[in-house]
Parts: structure tokens; C-alpha cells; sequence
């Protein structure tokens, strides 16, 4: 069932004191510049709490409150994109709306979630946004049974998973009135700085738009398969030549097997090229770090090819071929990124033209994990979290509420998914919406 969704209010929400005059350009980095500007969303969803006495108008308030008092922190957010390599911070603030959900509750959603609704929760659609339009926006959904959805969407221009966790994080901890509210450190632009030769790369990820195709989005299917404690430590015991494996490596081999092999049986060729993309975060795996709350986009893609057919073991060696692009970003990987060399940028070049080309079939995973379940407004933690974007090919990774298991949101063409879920062991292993 469909939910319907009615818009209640709109408003714009401006940071509480205004940005400082020496603060008023913030510069994109390296990384940033590499981004297509496209929107990319989380939704947070939260019971009424068992004891409260606040009303839809108190809480109304304190989020508005507390979201205008975090974007003084959070400044860029609230100004405007002035072209490729700056943001003018210029206090022209964030979308923020209200909405209630009329035809079913709460648990509805999380309990038989219908993915291609969960969009209305959002509070604009997910595409390449331009100049004059904000860099953030957000959606307060109300059910009638007093739970909550929280839609934010960010810019990718601006902002990576990381980065809009902290957000996030940082709102949430205002909102309760916590002291240890996240303070954000804008440096990324100072140790990556902009760089003329990643034009090339925005404009191959623009042609691509990583997944989003005008002429294809429609047919494009997300699903969301579930990994429970008990399914992964069996697919970690199938990774038996390999030590003490992560529940990242082994879901994202196993996905990505069953990608392979679906293709190859589409096909009905075992020559054709495969890779995955996997983006890696790079805050911590500096040397030193980087500070805790460093905002922007510090991400990268590391690439693994699959040329042929491989051995009858083929998921260990696809275990082995992630843990070791994943272990190979590492204080020297940054380290060449700092001083400019430009392997990096050849390197994601070449395979974003081949996917262009259709010479090889790719597919891309993103681990947003630990990133969002921390997010209390004052009502408890979020009961669930979902990541409605609907690109092809490409995989988010989140975690169960327990912290034990994954969700997997893979997005293909509805003719891939199809032949996706045909292997008994996809739909044995895990639990599909």
C-alpha cells in the first residue's frame, strides 16, 4: 500500500547567529570537487515515546530551534553553492517541512516497508540540483500513532555518508540539549586543495551520474535484503581461507557474486570483465587522523576487477579481493593523495569510461554503518533507519538496529533483479522487501 502523505507547512530555517564575514567562502576540496551535485537522503524513524508529555507544537519548535541554532556550526549548509570550487555562506538557510501520514502508522512502514513509498517521506525528489537551490533540506513526517520520519537530504557537493551523520548527530545532540554537541572542523579544502585536473573526472561521473540514468531510473528496483547475526557467520564460514573476515567483506562478496553470476547467466559469457567500487572513508586511515568531525567529502573509491571466470572457491576470492582494496587504503594511500599525485584520478577515470562504454559491468557499494542509530531528538534512538536512493548498481550497506547483522539496499534494472533473486541461495541467506 502506498502511503499518502499531505505537506502541512513549509518554511525556511536560517542559522540562529549569522555567519562571520571571514567565514563567508568556504572552499570546496579535492574531493568535493569530484562530486556530482546530486541530492542523496536518510530517513530516521522514531515511536512515540511511552512517557512524554511534549506536544506536536513543542516538538515542532525545539526541531526548528535546534536546527537553526546546529546550522551556525553547520554554516555552509546553509548557503548556496557559487560555483565549482567555493560555497558563498551566506545564511540563505535550509528547506524545512512538515507533513503527516494519513493512511497507515509507524510500524506499518518498518514492519512491511513498501520502498518505493518511502520517497514521499522525503522533502524534495533526488536529482543533479543547481545553483540557486539549497544545500539541505528536511522533511518532519508525523503519523496519526505519534511516531516520527525525519527525511534530510544533502548535497553531495558538500557533504559525504560521514558527513551527514555528523549532521545529523550534531542536530540531534542540540535538539536534547546535550554539551557535547558535534563541532565540525572545515580543513579539507586546506590538506586536499581544488585541483584543475578533476574536472575530468566530475564531468565522467556526470555522464554516468553513478548509476542514474534519465532514460533507465524508472525501471530501475531496489530491494532490501537483511543479514542477520546467524547469516552472516555463515557466510563467514564459507570464507574459510580467510581470516577473521568482516560482515562488510563477506556481504559485499556475496552480492557481488550473485551479480556476477547473474550477469553471466544473462549473457551467457563468463569473458566479460567485472568490478566493484567500494567507497572508503578516509578520516581515520590518515597518518595521523584526521580530526573526529572533519565535514565535507573524504571519501574514496577503491576498484577490484573480476577479468574471468575464477576458481570453483569464487566467493573466497572475491572475500580476499575486497579485504585487500579495502586494507590497501592505508596512511601512504592518503598520503599520495595529499601530495597531488594523480594516479588516483587515472584510475577512477579509466574505469568510469569503461562503464560508459559498457566494456565492463560495475557495481558500486557504500557502507553508511554506525553512521545514524546514535541520533536521539530527546524520544530514544531511531527504531529504523532507510537510505531511499534508487541509483543502478549500486549498494548501500547499513546496519540492523542490533548492530549485529546488514541490511543490503541494492539497487538494479528491474530485468537484473530479477535474475538476482533467482539463486536459492540469495533468498535463503536473507530476507527480501
Amino acid at each position: 500500500m502506498m502511503m499518502e502523505v499531505e505537506i502541512i507547512t513549509r518554511d525556511t530555517i536560517k542559522p540562529s547567529s549569522p555567519t562571520p564575514p571571514h567565514l563567508k567562502t568556504y572552499n570546496l576540496s579535492y574531493f568535493d570537487q569530484t562530486m556530482s551535485p546530486f541530492l542523496f537522503p536518510i530517513i530516521l524513524y522514531y515511536t512515540k515515546p511511552e512517557t512524554s508529555t511534549s506536544t506536536t507544537t513543542s516538538s515542532s519548535t525545539c526541531l526548528k530551534r535546534s536546527l537553526s541554532k546546529c546550522l551556525t556550526k553547520f554554516y555552509p549548509l546553509a548557503g548556496r553553492l557559487k560555483d565549482d570550487v567555493s560555497v558563498d555562506c551566506n545564511d540563505a538557510g535550509v528547506d524545512y517541512l512538515e507533513a503527516k501520514v494519513t493512511n497507515c502508522t509507524l510500524l506499518d512502514v518498518i514492519t512491511n516497508p513498501n520502498i518505493p513509498s518511502l520517497k514521499q517521506l522525503l522533502p524534495c525528489e533526488l536529482h543533479i540540483h543547481d545553483l540557486e537551490s539549497p544545500l539541505l533540506l528536511v522533511q518532519v513526517n508525523r503519523f496519526q500513532c505519534g511516531g516520527i520520519a525525519i527525511g534530510v537530504c544533502i548535497s553531495h557537493k558538500v557533504a559525504d555518508a560521514s558527513a551527514l551523520g555528523m549532521f545529523v548527530n550534531g542536530w540531534s545532540c542540540t535538539a536534547r540539549g546535550d554539551c557535547e554537541t558535534v563541532a565540525p572542523h572545515f580543513e579539507l579544502a586546506t590538506l586536499f586543495p581544488w585541483r584543475d585536473d578533476t574536472n575530468d573526472i566530475e564531468q565522467e561521473s556526470q555522464a554516468t551520474k553513478w548509476g542514474y540514468d534519465h532514460e533507465k531510473d524508472n525501471k530501475i528496483v531496489t530491494k532490501r535484503f537483511v543479514f542477520n547475526a546467524t547469516d552472516i557467520a555463515r557466510l563467514r564460514d564459507k570464507a574459510r581461507n580467510i581470516e577473521s573476515p568482516t560482515r562488510i567483506e563477506v556481504v559485499s562478496a556475496f552480492i557481488w557474486k550473485r551479480f556476477v553470476d547473474s550477469n553471466r547467466s544473462k549473457s551467457r559469457s563468463t569473458s566479460k570483465p567485472y568490478s566493484v567500487f567500494h567507497a572508503m572513508n578516509l578520516r581515520k586511515r590518515r597518518a595521523p587522523p584526521l580530526a573526529e568531525h572533519g565535514f565535507g567529502n573524504m571519501s574514496v573509491l577503491v576498484i577490484e576487477s573480476l577479468e574471468t571466470e575464477d576458481d570453483e572457491d569464487e566467493y573466497c576470492s572475491l572475500v580476499g579481493k575486497i579485504r585487500s582494496a579495502i586494507r590497501g587504503v592505508d596512511g601512504e594511500f592518503v598520503k599520495k593523495l595529499e601530495s597531488g599525485d594523480e594516479w588516483y584520478l587515472k584510475h577512477i577515470k579509466a574505469g568510469l569510461i569503461e562503464q560508459g562504454k559498457g566494456e565492463r559491468e560495475q557495481i558500486s557499494f557504500t557502507s553508511w554503518c554506525w553512521l545514524f542509530y546514535d541520533a536521539d531528538f530527546g524520544w530514544g534512538r531511531p527504531v529504523w533507519v532507510s537510505p531511499p536512493m534508487y541509483f543502478r548498481n549500486v549498494v548501500i550497506l547499513m546496519d540492523t538496529r542490533d548492530g549485529e547483522g546488514i541490511e543490503a539496499w541494492v539497487s538494479l534494472l528491474d530485468e537484473d533483479i530479477v535474475e538476482f533473486e533467482s539463486d536459492p541461495d540469495t533468498l535463503c541467506t536473507s530476507i527480501c522487501f
